[in-house]
């Protein structure tokens, strides 16, 4: 009787699998790179039949993640999303499970972000002087925050109503400090 898992190759370990995935030209499910396996791919698991790994990604929406000198730093606001991989030998298919999924913000790194650099600063700079200037300023402070918040649901799509009203009620209070409306 034949050994049905002789055609399979013999992978022992994280290169073996790296080295397996470039040799054959395996497609990668979407949005995972080769890049992304060497780097990020961690929590290995390798059998006869299957290999996976885990990746954690830090998507960040419209906040870059690199100064305008190439420096890492740390970015306002960003998913934490945890993934396990598993490619199984005999199928030739890929399973993709998503483990955990979380949202988090900084308060003051987001402030920073929304008034302090371009091309935010100018939108908040413009909303605070007309806010300053009107007869109503609640008004132009709903405005804006109407317009932020329809950018926080379309950048972070699955992004829960508490964290947006977190994230809307900070920008609302620095709104009102800069604005003099406290």
């Amino acid at each position: 009787m034949a050994d049905h898992n002789s055609d399979l190759p013999d992978l022992v370990d994280r290169d073996d699998v790296i080295w397996f995935l470039e040799r054959n030209d395996i497609s990668l499910p979407d949005g995972l790179t080769m890049e992304t396996i060497k780097s990020r791919g961690s929590w290995w698991a390798i059998d006869e039949e299957s290999f996976s790994f885990r990746i954690e990604r830090h998507p960040s929406g419209p906040f870059s993640s690199t100064s305008s000198t190439g420096k890492r730093m740390p970015t306002p606001a960003r998913w934490h999303v945890r993934k396990r991989y598993t490619y199984d030998l005999t199928t030739g298919e890929w399973e993709v499970t998503e483990l955990m999924r979380e949202f988090d913000f900084d308060p003051a790194l987001l402030v920073g972000a929304e008034f302090e650099r371009l091309p935010n600063k100018d939108i908040w700079d413009q909303a605070i002087d007309r806010a300053r200037d009107a007869d109503g300023p609640k008004r132009v402070l709903d405005e804006q925050l109407t317009v932020t918040e329809t950018f926080y649901r379309a950048t972070f799509a699955d992004l829960p109503d508490n964290q947006l009203d977190e994230i809307l009620a900070v920008l609302e209070a620095e709104f009102r400090r800069r604005a003099g409306l406290d």
